[in-house]
């Protein structure tokens, strides 16, 4: 209590008009700390609005991203329901020779697959890896401009 009682002697010892200047001094420097920190929370406020802003309009575009692939793979999904219910005996390997003739580029000498399970997933995975000899540069360049085609039937 002896530095506030020091501090009282000071202050009842000033005149008047001293202590005015320095209650003003006091309050002005009260009013400065206040704005300092009213800024500092409005640019910290700002600062978190356009971070959350930006994370929500990241978060919508990969919603966007996420619902066009949902949407493309129910797309895929009914074709190949439409090609199992044409044909419940489907055979992958069959269409495969099926689409090489339609292509022009005959018959695959070997072919192999691998089937993987996946039942997590409900479905079965067929890679298939053929070996092709005697094609032409015309077959070849055929094979090309329909890749993609092929890619959205397979």
């Amino acid at each position: 209590m002896e530095f506030l009682d020091k501090i009282r002697d000071r202050v009842q010892d000033l005149e008047e008009k001293d202590f005015y200047k320095y209650l003003l001094v006091f309050f002005i420097i009260l009013i400065l700390f206040m704005g300092f920190f009213v800024f500092r929370f409005y640019r910290n406020v700002n600062y978190y609005q356009r971070t959350i802003e930006d994370i929500n309009e990241q978060r919508e575009d990969t919603i966007r991203d996420i619902l066009n692939r949902a949407e493309d793979v129910e797309k895929r999904r009914k074709e190949v329901n439409a090609i199992l219910a044409e044909d419940p005996d489907f055979k992958i390997i069959d269409y495969f020779n099926k689409l090489l003739q339609q292509l022009g580029l005959g018959q695959a000498d070997s072919i192999d697959s691998t089937l993987r399970r996946l039942p997590e997933l409900k479905y079965d995975e067929y890679e298939i890896t053929a070996r092709l000899t005697g094609i032409s540069t015309q077959g070849l360049c055929q094979f090309w401009k329909n890749w993609k085609k092929i890619k959205e039937l397979i």
